[in-house]
């Protein structure tokens, strides 16, 4: 009892000596001198002196769940020595060892060396023990001191002079309970900033790679939204990946909250120490949770979002409503008006237009009548009789393949009576069976290409009519190899002039996708073009 009474009076003794030289921020002073109580045991305690080149010295950081072991940080420090103080009577029953970088005994199972004697603490006959001078300069040093009567209590002085680096994340993953079974799924979210968590998560585990300073790392999980900690641990566990590897758990009920959580490993010594290089290595890792048992919005926010989604809603579809209502009727009422108009001055032009060409017709069978060409006057008369059919046909638009079948007819029975050759073509990428067109609107421009073109040319002339798409334009082209005319000239013909008025009245009904005519005539044949813009 006496033993213990004294090892407990020289602990607080010595406490409150070095407390006299401890500053506001939890430092002290150094190269003075000064010793500064940094472990023992029973009976037995050691003291530390640093050199002048000090410049942080923390020297009671209690290891967590290690029972009598503490921690030195050093920074800048070259030389220490080691000292301390026994009762000379129990001397020879302490041992100490003294590794270096946990790989070099410098000291094994010494018997501590005595001395001198003093009356120290004036609680009785005490020897200094001289521990020796030890090079901590960028160095780790475990000091264990043990009784041989007792070798079950060893108290471990770490001596740390080396740059705390921050902790690698080498893991992290999220365990829960796998679906009607009692087995654990662990998801790896390394390298995922999002997940779902729901009434079977367990815990998130995190990893860390292995180093000679693990129980200094303090995890804290804070909640974002709240700024506040909600969890917060130092209690490493070993044997993840291998024996050495630490591993720590946080239990889902500190992160069962959607929302968005960062985790922070921060290298922790005594509270109130504080260190510029310790802060800058801090591990950061954030992200998100999404709870898929949450209510996404409560009872009275769902009345409120929804009262208000209706109003504004309510306000929008009214205002649009009266706008569009009153900006239609005037739109409804000039197109109606203008179409109207259009459509008789169409009609009119189309009636124009339809004996015309069957008086064109009529005189291409006479003229295979009167050459005595029996045959083709009947398969002209056959072709005409189905291409009267469309002619005759009221309807304002047509497809492009019923055009082209049109015009194949009508170029077949021309070519009857004067051999000429032509082609048909269209861009690959054009529906011909959903695209539409005015009825009838190529045909007397190809009418004018057989007549005035090829006609005298015999099986060396030759007609091209292509349908392209470019872009959001449909381009309907007729070329021929004809002697050409003058198309700026205006021609008593009654074909190419009720062309150009029924594309000027088109124009006054499809505002919106005007059709433009360009005909481009020389010695080498004429080209007509009729661009439908942003008709596709």
């Amino acid at each position: 009892m006496k033993k213990i009474i004294l090892s407990i009076f020289l602990f607080i003794f010595a406490f409150w000596a070095n407390a006299q030289k401890i500053n506001n921020n939890g430092l002290v002073s150094y190269g003075d001198n000064s010793s500064y109580l940094v472990g023992g045991s029973e009976g037995f305690g050691v003291y530390l002196t640093a050199d002048t080149f000090t410049k942080t010295l923390n020297f009671h950081n209690a290891i967590q769940n290690q029972l009598l072991s503490n921690l030195v940080y050093l920074e800048g420090t070259k030389e220490i020595k080691l000292f301390g103080y026994i009762n000379k009577d129990s001397l020879s029953f302490y041992r100490y060892n003294v590794v270096e970088n946990d790989n070099h005994q410098i000291v094994s199972d010494a018997t501590p060396l005595a001395k001198n004697a003093t009356n120290f603490y004036q609680t009785g006959a005490n020897v200094e023990i001289n521990l020796g001078k030890f090079n901590v300069q960028n160095r780790k040093l475990t000091i264990n001191l043990y009784k041989i009567t007792n070798r079950s209590e060893i108290a471990t002085i770490i001596i740390y002079n080396k740059k705390i680096q921050p902790a690698y994340i080498s893991f992290i993953a999220l365990n829960a309970l796998m679906k009607g079974t009692s087995g654990v799924e662990m998801k790896n979210l390394k390298t995922v900033a999002n997940f779902n968590i729901n009434k079977n998560t367990l815990n998130l585990m995190i990893v860390i790679n292995s180093t000679d300073l693990d129980f200094v790392y303090t995890v804290y999980l804070k909640d974002k939204s709240t700024g506040k900690i909600v969890f917060h641990s130092n209690n490493w566990f070993y044997g993840f990946v291998t024996r050495r590897t630490p591993y720590l758990l946080i239990g889902a009920e500190h992160f069962n909250k959607s929302g968005d959580y960062e985790l922070l490993i921060v290298p922790k010594l005594s509270q109130s120490f504080n260190s510029k290089s310790i802060e800058k290595s801090t591990t950061r890792y954030s992200f998100h949770v999404n709870n898929t048992q949450d209510k996404l919005f409560s009872q009275k926010q769902l009345i409120i979002y929804g009262l208000t989604l209706c109003a504004i809603c309510g306000v929008i579809f009214g205002a649009a409503v009266v706008f569009i209502k009153k900006k239609e009727a005037q739109k409804l009422a000039l197109k109606h008006r203008d179409k109207e108009i259009a459509k008789l001055r169409l009609e009119s032009v189309r009636s124009q237009l339809n004996p015309h060409f069957l008086f064109n017709a009529l005189a291409g069978i006479q003229n295979l009548m009167n050459k005595n060409e029996i045959d083709n006057a009947n398969r002209y008369l056959t072709k005409f009789a189905r291409l009267t059919r469309n002619v005759l046909d009221h309807k304002d638009l047509i497809s492009l393949t019923s055009e082209k079948k049109l015009l194949d007819d009508y170029l077949q029975m021309e070519q009857l009576r004067f051999g000429f050759q032509y082609h048909i073509g269209a861009s690959p990428d054009l529906d011909a069976e959903n695209i539409e067109i005015p009825a009838m609107l190529l045909q007397p421009f190809v009418e004018n290409a057989v007549k005035y073109g090829v006609a005298e040319k015999g099986i060396n002339g030759r007609i091209e009519i292509n349908f392209i798409k470019v872009e959001a334009d449909l381009i309907l082209s007729i070329t021929d190899n004809g002697t050409g005319f003058d198309a700026a000239k205006n021609y008593e013909g009654l074909g190419l002039a009720l062309s150009k008025n029924r594309i000027s009245l088109l124009n006054s009904i499809y505002k919106e996708t005007p059709f433009i005519l360009d005909i481009q005539s020389d010695g080498n044949g004429t080209t007509v073009k009729i661009t439908f813009n942003q008709w596709l």
